[in-house]
């Protein structure tokens, strides 16, 4: 299994100077190594959080991911302590050349560097998806070597292959499983099939009728009839794009179907490729109804449209025809399926 961080965000600002001694930052603690990287100590105060750090450090709420993953002993992000130390890198981005504006003096004016926030997430390339029909199955597994009913990396696994293609030795594929996504999202029945990666398998060897093989990595536990696919490689680390085009999406669900979808949870919305893009951040807001009251002196019924509340933000990580798989970054209030997104 991987470890537990696995997420990374990678940071890049432009900065005149180490002018953070003013923040009571601890800069000549000697058990301190930045290795190529400037750096310094930070000690915690009461209220801190991830989040707020990453903007005070950053200017970018979104790349606490990168603090969690540079203090090893942060366990759970979601609970830091005051007083504890931990590690503030700052990464100069490579350097570019300064565009030389002429004017009327020979002086020399510099053009700042744009600054990009990225987002990196290790686990990219094995979160789910949905597609309105089935990835092609090139096979389907017979039994552990040894008997196991439960299967994880290491295991050597018998595969029958379906005959839609070729498993061919010393490939990487994927094991996955496929279930029907029914929903009623905005008032309108939802259809698709989610797509749950499981892990990786290496051919070992082809036979007349079946194929013996290696799983490399486990994400999660695989069975009997676990399914086989091509190995998609998809890019860990995303441009973070946090202001685009206003989209009227919903939540569909969660990857492992979560009644209440929280922090760091993987998910869908009901839009995909031909409007958003991997990198993209939106708002996730709960839908507030409109409210039934009497109207004094007339005594006649009206109502009242209240605003809906903004509970979390999320980002985009993969795109399909009918859905995009999304990562919830943050959540003031419960996010539930049919949860609006813009």
């Amino acid at each position: 299994m991987q470890g537990q961080k696995t997420m990374t965000a990678i940071f890049v600002l432009t900065f005149w100077g180490f002018a953070f001694c003013s923040t009571g930052l601890a800069q000549s603690d000697k058990g301190f190594i930045p290795g190529q990287d400037s750096g310094f100590y930070y000690t915690i105060k009461k209220g801190d959080t991830l989040w707020d750090l990453s903007e005070k450090f950053y200017n970018s709420q979104w790349d606490w991911p990168g603090l969690w993953e540079m203090n090893d002993d942060i366990k759970n992000p979601h609970w830091i302590y005051p007083g504890k130390k931990i590690q503030i890198f700052l990464k100069k981005k490579a350097a570019l050349k300064p565009k030389i504006v002429k004017v009327q003096k020979p002086e020399k004016k510099v053009v700042p560097v744009k600054v990009e926030t990225s987002f990196s997430f290790s686990k990219m390339d094995h979160v789910g998806f949905l597609k309105k029909k089935a990835q092609t199955s090139l096979g389907s597994i017979i039994k552990e070597q040894d008997g196991n009913l439960m299967m994880s990396a290491n295991d050597i696994i018998y595969i029958k292959p379906s005959g839609e293609g070729t498993l061919v030795p010393g490939r990487v594929y994927h094991i996955f499983t496929t279930s029907n996504v029914k929903e009623k999202i905005h008032g309108q029945p939802f259809d698709g099939i989610k797509h749950l990666i499981k892990a990786q398998v290496k051919i070992l060897d082809h036979k007349v009728t079946y194929v013996k093989a290696l799983i490399t990595n486990a994400y999660r536990a695989v069975y009997k009839g676990d399914l086989i696919m091509e190995y998609y490689k998809r890019d860990a680390i995303l441009t973070v794009e946090d202001n685009p085009d206003p989209i009227e999406a919903r939540i569909i669900c969660s990857e492992d179907n979560n009644i209440m979808i929280n922090d760091y949870r993987i998910a869908f919305i009901d839009t995909g490729k031909a409007t958003v893009k991997p990198g993209q951040i939106y708002s996730i807001f709960q839908k507030n109804e409109t409210k039934k009251h009497t109207v004094w002196p007339a005594k006649k019924e009206g109502s009242i449209k209240i605003e809906n509340p903004e509970s979390g933000k999320l980002i985009v990580l993969h795109t399909e025809d009918i859905a995009s798989t999304v990562m919830i970054l943050s959540s003031k209030y419960a996010i539930h399926p049919d949860d609006m997104v813009n």
